[in-house]
């Protein structure tokens, strides 16, 4: 029978954020995995396990008996109570280390992908970089985020990954009680303006400028957007770019400047009419339909550039056959989960297209999200 409490040593982190520490060898010989949140490698710490769910084990640090020596006091009052953040407990440059490490067996345990070159990392200001909060409003409690592992809402005052602008509104909530429950989104541009307008906001990367209306989605990270356009869009010319998941146009309207023409493919309306109005006079494409149903549609042009920004859910198999009939001579995937990214790599790889660069990208520091930009090449083309 294991006891409440233990002493463990911290493997490693895993994707999420969490650590992985391991029971002592129960009389079948095996070693139960413990994911233990808030902790980093090589410590030693005290937990109340919790029970088994659904075949995974978890458990609460007591106390951190040996501490690394990257931890570091949090940056925020409601670190470990606030489910928005995991590792505010590292310095920023080992919480850097620890993603790339996540990424790099993230991708070899879900797709089999070995990854051995060079793996850049881009990063930014490590506070103050979200253009885009959503709290919940819940009366006699307050104005806050989600509660760690909780649906319970913890009301704050502050977010200090949020612009200053996101903080001075988010204080004028926290200072009115709510008289009804709702969820409220405050935004911002990326030069921290525009924060009391239901109008579009107007941002601005490089030399593009765009219409992002509520309920479209953009980049959060107000330092690295450019950065991030330039690692998906740069070195790459020809006659017909596809950029799936466009949105409002973050990548379609640089792809315009250097392709004879860009689809820019994309469901959601309100985005939809953003991308129209930023690609107006320019030679963009805009399909208002779903990635999968707009390239089992198409005209089969020859694609010498294919962009995908997919949600967490990734590609998955339908998309990717889909991809690999259309054959594009350069495939750059934009992925914010290591895991489907995995996934969907080892279903490219095995389609006959090759691994020819990753960047990470900090998008969201103190917290455990992994950005990455995966760039590949068809293995029949030379290129």
């Amino acid at each position: 029978m294991t006891r409440a409490h233990e002493d463990l040593a911290i493997e490693k982190l895993v994707a999420g954020g969490e650590g992985l520490a391991r029971l002592e060898a129960g009389p079948d010989g095996r070693r139960e995995a413990v994911f233990i949140p808030f902790t980093l490698p090589g410590e030693r710490v005290r937990v109340e396990l919790a029970p088994r769910a659904r075949g995974r084990r978890t458990a609460q640090v007591l106390e951190v008996l040996q501490p690394s020596p990257d931890r570091i006091a949090a940056g925020c009052e409601y670190f470990g109570r606030c489910g928005g953040c995991q590792l505010q407990h590292a310095t920023a440059a080992r919480q850097l280390e620890l993603k790339r490490e996540i990424l790099i067996e993230t991708l070899r345990r879900t797709g089999g992908v070995q990854w051995q070159g060079d793996l850049p990392v881009h990063a930014a200001e490590p506070w103050g970089y979200r253009n885009r909060i959503r709290v919940q409003a819940v009366p006699g409690v307050g104005v806050g985020y989600y509660e760690h592992a909780s649906r319970r809402v913890l009301p704050i005052r502050h977010c200090p990954i949020a612009s200053p602008a996101l903080n001075a509104g988010l204080e004028s909530l926290a200072a009115a009680p709510p008289d009804a429950r709702q969820e409220i989104e405050l935004s911002v541009d990326n030069q921290d303006q525009g924060l009391d307008t239901d109008a579009p906001l107007v941002f601005t990367v490089g030399d593009f400028r765009y219409r992002v209306s509520p309920g479209a989605f953009f980049q959060v990270n107000r330092f690295l957007a450019g950065e991030l356009v330039r690692a998906v869009t740069e070195g790459c010319s020809g006659g017909r770019a596809v950029d799936l998941f466009s949105g409002v146009g973050l990548f379609a309207l640089p792809l315009s400047e250097h392709f004879d023409q860009v689809e820019a493919v994309e469901p959601n309306a309100v985005a939809v009419e953003d991308l129209r109005a930023n690609a107006a006079d320019r030679p963009i494409a805009v399909a208002a339909e779903s990635a999968l149903g707009h390239l089992r549609q198409r005209q089969p042009f020859p694609v010498d550039l294919m962009i995908a920004d997919p949600p967490r859910a990734g590609l998955g198999p339908e998309l990717v056959r889909a991809i690999l009939a259309a054959a594009p001579r350069r495939l750059h995937l934009v992925s914010c989960d290591p895991a489907t990214l995995g996934r969907d790599l080892q279903l490219l790889l095995a389609g006959g297209y090759q691994l020819a660069r990753l960047d990470l990208f900090d998008l969201f520091p103190q917290t455990a999200h992994i950005e990455t930009v995966a760039r590949l090449t068809c293995a029949k083309v030379v290129v």
